[in-house]
């Protein structure tokens, strides 16, 4: 029986380029074998197969476009050869084997209470030792955890082997894959918190980590310090602190190792602090000389050009702040 392989319905897009061809004449191919690759302007797809045989005749070549319905070649599915028909249970080694039996057994484990499981914690280490996969998620509707491990070891292994990149590289082809072959995919803003680079390419800072530390310390504390004394003077001034707490690493390491000032050479970074920080602004000033005990003493307290601004305001403070990033009223 001789099939037409066609191009399947690729969405809106007509006239694809063909960027690569994956086949010849007399290969014998598999249903979902790549046979074509499509580069539109948003992504390069690979078309699979839909039938299973020898490829006959080649319709295509690359530099060709096609669109829905486009032929592809002509298979003939008559005397497959045997090495693509699916192997015999049989056949599978004995090492192959006793390595499934001893996936099984692990699996089974999974089964076990909380208390049995609080009770053996080597079992619960040998079992996140095999799989990667904790027991949570084999209990939620996994129709096949094996097969589930079974992807999760294959790409850790590809991941260890080959690097991220090539791992990134197979997810998106498999996720086009899924596109291609009717897969209803959600639509997933979330990604996990991790850092974006790897620790191995991670720079060391340069800097005196204990001296920094001491200096962030000091900025940390004059931050407090000024906002509670001004708040014990008059109570409604307010003003902020956790801000800057939570953020006073990443401007110190701005501050100390990226940002440039002004001078005759250079005309110095922009930059918008994040208005709520101020107070730790005005420490780390104060430490370098630039602002006195008595411009802290009246802070939120613009009083003849002697205090200082709630937030940045290069109205009131025109050699400090450049842009006004909460207010100006």
């Amino acid at each position: 029986m001789v099939n037409e392989l066609k191009v399947p319905d690729i969405g809106d897009f007509k006239n694809v380029e063909i960027i690569e061809v994956l086949i010849k004449e007399g290969d014998q191919i598999k249903k979902g074998d790549a046979v074509i690759t499509l580069e539109s302007d948003k992504s390069s797809v690979e078309v699979p197969s839909s039938f299973e045989g020898k490829v006959l005749n080649l319709k295509v070549k690359i530099g060709d476009k096609v669109s829905k319905g486009s032929l592809i070649a002509t298979i003939s599915s008559d005397n497959l050869d045997k090495n693509l028909k699916t192997e015999n249970s049989n056949s599978i080694l004995p090492e192959t084997e006793k390595i499934i039996q001893e996936a099984e057994k692990i699996l089974k484990k999974s089964n076990i209470t909380k208390e049995e499981l609080k009770q053996t914690p080597e079992t619960r280490v040998e079992y996140k030792k095999f799989t990667n996969y904790s027991l949570e998620q084999n209990s939620i509707g996994d129709l096949d955890p094996l097969e589930t491990i079974e992807w999760i070891e294959s790409l850790n292994s590809v991941v260890e082997r080959d690097g991220p990149k090539r791992a990134n590289y197979l997810l998106g082809k498999l996720i086009n894959q899924a596109y291609i072959s009717g897969s209803n995919l959600p639509y997933n803003q979330k990604t996990p918190y991790i850092n974006t680079i790897p620790r191995e390419l991670e720079a060391k800072s340069p800097g005196d980590q204990v001296l920094e530390n001491k200096i962030r310390s000091l900025i940390r504390w004059n931050a407090a310090c000024m906002v509670v004394r001004a708040n014990k003077k008059l109570p409604e001034l307010g003003g902020h602190i956790a801000t800057f707490a939570s953020a006073a690493t990443l401007y110190d390491v701005g501050f100390n190792h990226f940002w440039k000032g002004q001078n005759e050479k250079n005309l110095g970074d922009l930059i918008y602090f994040q208005g709520h920080c101020a107070p730790g602004i005005y420490a780390r000033s104060f430490l370098e000389g630039r602002i006195t005990i008595k411009q802290l003493e009246n802070f939120r307290q613009e009083v003849d050009g002697e205090g200082l601004s709630s937030y940045p305001h290069p109205w009131l403070m025109p050699n400090y702040w450049q842009f006004p990033t909460v207010s100006m009223g």
